[in-house]
């Protein structure tokens, strides 16, 4: 497999690298004992051919000194980050009476440790479309820029984790009016998204797959 130094890589991407170092700052630890080898694992034309579309390269960690790093660990981490409703009771498809802390995944699901290339905003295409027709738009999108079969959706661990750690970092805001329909279910059936990063922080709702609207779509991840 082709690899890039990080340093290299900063030189292509700026503040749109999350790497290692960046991580570490944020969480307090040093970069030694996130796992990572000091090497990105993407040729540089890769990542060229990345950052001309506008995309991000981030380093993810699974934890933190002392536990997983799930929403709710980030959301207790990092408070000004997330909108409060989201665990008081009103924010989840307008429901008052349901919070996405009691989905299964919030308190379960983390990031896999390692590298990944994320577009930094929802594909164009895939917007205003229900999920199905959202992933059938998604394989003709990778395969006319050359990644059939490689561009998948995000979970939602990793979109808040993307989000929350790259404006710590680095002070960016993304999705600030979008939203990405990640690759997590609810456990109505439903499927979680994340954006509207506004200034009372990210959002984080459940929606059924039959939802369109026009800044709802996929931030792809390969």
């Amino acid at each position: 497999m082709d690899t890039t130094s990080i340093t290299d890589a900063r030189a292509i991407f700026g503040t749109d690298l999350l790497a290692p170092e960046d991580v570490g700052r944020v969480l307090g630890l040093s970069p030694s004992a996130l796992g990572a080898n000091g090497a990105v694992p993407y040729s540089r034309a890769a990542l060229e051919s990345a950052r001309a579309r506008g995309d991000l390269l981030v380093f993810r960690v699974a934890a933190d000194a002392e536990r997983p790093l799930t929403v709710l660990r980030l959301a207790e981490r990092f408070p000004e980050t997330v909108d409060p409703r989201l665990l008081k009771g009103v924010g989840y498809q307008l429901k008052d009476e349901r919070t996405i802390a009691l989905e299964p995944f919030a308190d379960r699901a983390t990031c896999e440790t390692g590298w990944r290339l994320v577009h930094r905003a929802p594909v164009p295409a895939t917007c205003n479309l229900n999920y199905e027709l959202q992933d059938t738009v998604l394989a003709r999108y990778a395969e006319s820029i050359g990644l059939a079969g490689r561009l998948v959706r995000r979970s939602a661990i990793e979109a808040v984790f993307d989000t929350i750690l790259l404006r710590r970092a680095h002070g960016t805001r993304l999705l600030e009016r979008a939203w990405d329909w990640s690759a997590t279910p609810t456990a109505d059936g439903g499927m979680i998204t994340v954006g509207e990063f506004a200034e009372s922080g990210l959002h984080i709702l459940g929606y059924s797959r039959a939802v369109r609207f026009g800044t709802l779509g996929i931030c792809p991840q390969y």
